[in-house]
């Protein structure tokens, strides 16, 4: 009888940490990210790697422990070469998919759609784009989290090419 009921205490606990757990990890949540650009083709007749630092603001709400819709504005940081100067800000909208893969481990993959500014030496442009990401992040805290991740950028439509535009950063999301 009593082995039964260490059983049943056992489960009681288990089943309500579960719940806590995946209660904790649903709302709202806020970071930001710095980063490094990588332009991977040419905009307005001005290629190059890209330099200086790039970055993201986002909020989000966690509907459950493995999906999230997240907004932010991105800076991707400029382009110099001897042919001029670019430079790449705007906003996006993601669906945010996650999977716990250890204890505080968590793998992300992203996918949304982006509206990019791009300011050059040779004049102004917008473009719409796709947006896919990938990273990893680790929870500090129940509420803090640090997370590494690459984004690339295909926009559609600026100066008559399709830019390609990749960042490698690393930022807090921190929860409400």
């Amino acid at each position: 009888m009593k082995s039964r009921l260490n059983q049943v205490l056992f489960a009681t606990a288990v089943a309500l940490g579960s719940a806590g757990a995946a209660q904790a990890a649903e709302g709202f949540y806020a970071g930001g990210a710095l980063g490094t650009p990588d332009y991977h083709s040419s905009i307005a007749g001005i290629s190059g790697d890209g330099s200086g630092v790039g970055g993201k603001l986002f909020g989000g709400y966690q509907f459950t422990p493995n999906f999230a819709v997240e907004a932010g504005a991105f800076d991707l940081g400029h382009l110099d070469s001897a042919s001029g100067h670019v430079k790449t800000y705007g906003g996006y909208l993601d669906a945010v998919g996650s999977y716990e893969f250890a204890p505080k481990w968590t793998v992300l993959g992203t996918a949304g759609l982006a509206q990019a500014k791009f300011s050059t030496s040779n004049g102004d442009d917008n473009s719409p784009g796709v947006k896919l990401g990938a990273g990893l992040q680790y929870d500090v805290a129940q509420n803090v989290a640090v997370r590494a991740q690459y984004d690339r950028y295909r926009f559609s439509d600026a100066f008559d090419t399709k830019p390609s535009v990749g960042e490698l950063s690393l930022g807090v999301k921190v929860g409400f």
